[in-house]
């Protein structure tokens, strides 16, 4: 991804992004955090169906909140920070 699209991205508030990926979303990349890191594990500790992956990981790649395919997933570092704005999780 091209740094003008990073920023672009990057520009975004806590509660747009919150907005464009809802609940399913902050749960998927709250279970990559904890340590799931593909799709059997994301499935297996929770509710999240095959289709609502194949839906919401493109969407969180696109966002740059997570990197990787369905053989491993990895919160990036806008995704870490993310997590700890709209979890209250930040100072």
């Amino acid at each position: 991804m091209e740094s003008s699209e990073s920023s672009t991205i990057a520009t975004f508030s806590a509660e747009t992004i919150r907005h464009l990926i809802g609940g399913m979303g902050i749960e998927l990349l709250s279970l990559i955090q904890q340590g799931c890191v593909n799709d059997y594990e994301l499935k297996r500790y929770s509710s999240i169906t095959q289709g609502c992956l194949d839906v919401k990981i493109p969407l969180l790649k696109t966002l740059s909140l997570l990197t990787g395919d369905s053989d491993g997933y990895e919160i990036t570092a806008l995704g870490e920070t993310f997590l700890q704005r709209v979890l209250g999780w930040e100072d």
